[in-house]
Parts: C-alpha cells; sequence; structure tokens
C-alpha cells in the first residue's frame, strides 16, 4: 500500500508539473518567427460501477460490487514542426466488496486500491514521404502488481494516400506481490514457480479510403503472455473439498484478433460507424462483437453520439462455475470473465467543439478550450453482471 501512496504522490506530482510546463512555454513571438504549433492537453475522467454475484475472489458466487474513478492528464508537446513529446500521468481508485473477501475481516486493506501511471514518449513525422513513427515507455503500481512496458509504432501512406499501412507493438512486464485467501496462507502451492508476468502485443491495420463517403480499416495481431497468468487471491471449490483450491490457469497464452471497422458518410449531418471483431486465444475462449456508432451533428459545435455494442464468447476449457471442476483437474478457473455470455452496452455521447475558443481565465494565458467530451454507457452480461460507466474529457490548446 505504501507504494500504491508514493506512486498516486508521483502522479499528482508530475500531472501538476505538466500543467505548469505548458502554461509557462514561451509564446510564439519570441520562437524568432517560427510558427510553433499549439500544446495540446487533455484531462480525461471516467467513473465506473458496477454489480453482480459471481465474484471470482471467493470462488464464483458472492458480491461483484466495484466503484473505480478514474483521472488522467495528457499532454503532447510540439518540439519542433515535425517531432513531438507525450505525457501522460494518471491514477484509479477503486473500492470493492469483492477483493475484500480475500480476508474474512470485512472493511479491511484489500477493500480499497490505488493505482498509478506514468507513460512519456516520443512521435516523429516525415513529411516527405508521409510517414510517421513513435515510441515510449512507462510504468504503473498498485498494492499487488508492479508494470513497466514499452511500445512503438509505425505509420506509412500507401498509393497517394488513399490507403496507409499502421503497425504498432507493446511488450510488458509485470511483477505480481502474492496475497493468497486468508484460510490458505499456510498451505502449500506447489505449482506457483514465478511471480512475473510478461506480454507481448502486435498489431497490424490496414486503411483504405473506398470512395469519398467510405472508409474501410482491417486489423489483425497477436498477443503472447507468460508467466503467472492466473490470480492469486481467485478461489476455486471443488466437490468433496473443505477448503478451496487456488486459481491456476497454464503459463503461456495466444491470443489472436481480427476485426473490420467501416466508416460510412450517410449524408446530412448523419456518419455511420460499424466494428466487427472476432477473437480467438490459446485458453479456448472465442468471441464475437458487432459496434455501432450514429454521430449526428446538431450544429457546428455539438455532436450527438449514440451507441450500441454486443458482444457473444464462448468459454474457456478451464472455466467451472461453483462446485463444476472434477477433482483431478489440471486447470480450473470459477472467474466469469472466463465463462460464456452474452452482453450488451448501450450509451450516449456529446461532443462540444466551441466554434470561438474560450480562453483560459487571466489575462496573460494563452490557454483554449478545444473541446469537451461526455460519454454515459450502460453494461449488462447474461450471467447477470450490470454496470455504469461515464467519463468527460476536456481539451485545451495552449
Amino acid at each position: 500500500m505504501q507504494k500504491s501512496i508514493e506512486a498516486l504522490q508521483l502522479a499528482y506530482i508530475t500531472g501538476f508539473l505538466l500543467v505548469i510546463l505548458v502554461n509557462q512555454l514561451p509564446g510564439q513571438s519570441s520562437l524568432d518567427s517560427v510558427a510553433r504549433a499549439p500544446v495540446d492537453v487533455n484531462i480525461l475522467f471516467n467513473y465506473y460501477t458496477q454489480e453482480g454475484d459471481h465474484s471470482a475472489v471467493t470462488g464464483g458466487i458472492g458480491t461483484e460490487e466495484l466503484t473505480d474513478y478514474d483521472t488522467r492528464i495528457i499532454v503532447l508537446i510540439p518540439v519542433d514542426s515535425a517531432s513531438r513529446l507525450s505525457a501522460e500521468a494518471g491514477f484509479n481508485t477503486y473500492s470493492s466488496a469483492s477483493t475484500d473477501r480475500i480476508d474474512s475481516r470485512m472493511s479491511s486493506a484489500s477493500s480499497s486500491d490505488i493505482r498509478a501511471s506514468v507513460q512519456l514518449g516520443w512521435e516523429q513525422d516525415r513529411p516527405e514521404s508521409g510517414q510517421s513513427y513513435s515510441w515510449g515507455m512507462g510504468g504503473s503500481v498498485e498494492s499487488d502488481y508492479l508494470s513497466m512496458n514499452l511500445h512503438g509504432s509505425y505509420y506509412q501512406p500507401v498509393k497517394e494516400e488513399q490507403s496507409a499501412l499502421f503497425i504498432d507493438a507493446q511488450a510488458f512486464f509485470g511483477r505480481w506481490v502474492l496475497y493468497f485467501p486468508e484460510e490458505l496462507r499456510d498451505t502449500v502451492q506447489p505449482f506457483i514457480t514465478t511471480d512475473r508476468r510478461f506480454s507481448y502485443h502486435l498489431n497490424v491495420q490496414y486503411q483504405h479510403i473506398l470512395n469519398r463517403r467510405t472508409t474501410l480499416a482491417v486489423s489483425t495481431g497477436v498477443s503472447y503472455q507468460q508467466g503467472l497468468l492466473s490470480t492469486p487471491f481467485h478461489r476455486v471449490y471443488f466437490p468433496g473439498e473443505e477448503l478451496p483450491r487456488i486459481e491456476r490457469l497454464p503459463g503461456r497464452r495466444w491470443q489472436w484478433p481480427i476485426s473490420l471497422r467501416l466508416h460510412y458518410f450517410a449524408g446530412g449531418s448523419l456518419v455511420t460507424r460499424f466494428f466487427y471483431r472476432y477473437y480467438l486465444d490459446g485458453f479456448g475462449i472465442q468471441a464475437h462483437s458487432l459496434e455501432l456508432e450514429l454521430p449526428m451533428k446538431l450544429n457546428p459545435s455539438f455532436t450527438f453520439i449514440p451507441v450500441y455494442r454486443y458482444h457473444r464468447q464462448i468459454a474457456s476449457h478451464y472455466f467451472q462455475p461453483y462446485l463444476g471442476h472434477q477433482p483431478d483437474a489440471t486447470f480450473y478457473s470459477s472467474d466469469f470473465d472466463l465463462s460464456g455470455f452474452n452482453s450488451h452496452k448501450m450509451g450516449v455521447g456529446m461532443q462540444f467543439s466551441p466554434a470561438r475558443r474560450w480562453r483560459w481565465p487571466g489575462r496573460k494565458s494563452r490557454g483554449e478550450l478545444t473541446s469537451i467530451s461526455l460519454r454515459v454507457a450502460h453494461y449488462r452480461r447474461s450471467d447477470g453482471l450490470r454496470a455504469w460507466m461515464g467519463s468527460m474529457m476536456w481539451g485545451w490548446a495552449f
């Protein structure tokens, strides 16, 4: 917990210093007649709350009640006409009745947690060819998990910019701080031989302008994970056994998604955004996702965005509900995120882009409001999970 508090303080300080730095950058007139692109600052706040009765912490039964608050500051600073520095500081706090059941003592330290993260990156354009690339690194910390990451991307226009190829790669290096259910802390768990988790992701996307009204994007990739892929404090109950076991999953997992995105300008003020995704992984999960957005421009400043998403998932080979596993099972989990289910997500969004930008208070300040975005959505899953989520983002240019 002490590490989480220190990381939270670091995120606060980093974000605060970024805002001060942006507001103190020299004005355009002092850059020797070289036009300076604006510094973009986005402040994002997310709220999420859920309820259900299939907690993995208590073996697939019990409350899943959780509330999460997430705040992020994202800054994009131009260094010259072709390169930019990006920085992000964020933290989220949550309270969870589910993880509070790690111990028998209610309202313990496990009932809430803080996660803090920092990301730094560099973006570079090549105007003569239209190419661009980026790279970066970052890290996050919470009470039971530490993570560092590296990422890089490359963008290449094709056929006189009618098409484009985008490649993105990420690597995550994580370490568990092992917490076990209270009643199992004195037992032997011989299958846990590491506290590390490594994840590698590669995504390739091809974008193409079909005509003046229609654009198409096809993407695919592969992910590979290795290490401790189960959660040490997830219980699994077996018939005839007094004590539960700890969730056990294979130490390797591959994931393969493929998706199609189609944007169609229907005319007037309506755009249709269609998205389909197929997913398959080494745990036996298969999933289909369909999403539809219908942005409608109400006037030059306001855009209204209804959203609907449908998801269908086939269960993992290793999932069974409470008391559903065979005693001789090699791998087992009662986490309903690995189960078979259908889900629906329905929401609306509103985006405001002022025709005349509102300036940051203060005569000497150059800050201007560029956009405000609001989103609210409701999520329903066939296993009984219900969730509400909302987000707000303020965009500023300095």
